[in-house]
């Protein structure tokens, strides 16, 4: 196989400036290979759909003929692994913290006030990192999540690797560990990390590698780490 084309998906109010999106550039380059880091708030934030995201990405891996990888964060490692079902260009998944149960994870954090004006029709008001200020997101995202809540559908077997921490408080390692529990081609790490995965940065290199590896010799073969 030829040296794969690696695209970044950044997570939910976040950007291609974020730390890791940053670090996977960097690294990526002094090894000669290319990144991609797509704007996934293109269109604007306040208007962001799933769906969007997944055509978003889906156009980038089609306008060049040469294999993929995706690497995904949180929400970004959702979108990652909804794209990697229907394109074959798609031979391997690096999910940082992904984005699995989004809805039964993030929903019971909000006040209940403001889940309430957001199921309703009103935006919700949050921070975005990449802008560093509060955004207004649409009702419009709640509604189309609600169609990709469930991953039973995620069954294509490819060389793929998460990065989970431990001391996650958005989004579960129980719900990593569930999504790997029923696909032998799963190889999860856990670490002690939160959601940032902050300081874990040689790791996910490293995991990096090791999904090329897999990559190049067709690797599914099962690890539970």
């Amino acid at each position: 196989m030829a040296s794969p084309r690696l695209i970044y998906l950044h997570g939910l109010a976040s950007s291609p400036r974020s730390a890791k999106a940053r670090f996977l550039a960097g690294r990526a380059q002094a090894a000669g290979l290319t990144l991609q880091c797509p704007d996934l708030n293109t269109g604007g934030f306040s208007r962001l759909t799933f769906a969007r995201m997944l055509d978003q990405t889906r156009t980038l891996i089609r306008a060049q003929p040469d294999p993929v990888l995706l690497l995904g964060s949180s929400l970004g490692g959702l979108v990652a692994a909804w794209c990697a079902q229907g394109d074959s260009q798609v031979k391997g998944l690096l999910l940082l913290a992904p984005a699995f149960e989004f809805l039964q994870s993030w929903l019971p954090r909000l006040p209940v006030a403001q889940r309430t004006c957001w199921e309703q029709g009103e935006p919700l008001w949050i921070h975005h990192h990449g802008e560093n200020k509060r955004l207004p997101l649409g009702s419009l995202f709640l509604q189309d999540m609600a169609c990709f809540s469930g991953t039973h559908t995620l069954v294509r077997p490819l060389p793929t690797r998460i990065v989970h921490g431990r001391q996650d408080d958005v989004i579960d390692l129980a719900a990593s560990r569930r999504f790997a529990a029923s696909r032998p081609w799963v190889r999860l790490l856990a670490v002690d990390a939160d959601h940032r995965l902050a300081g874990v940065s040689g790791v996910i290199w490293r995991q990096l590698e090791a999904l090329l590896t897999d990559t190049a010799a067709g690797e599914v073969a099962p690890c539970r780490c």
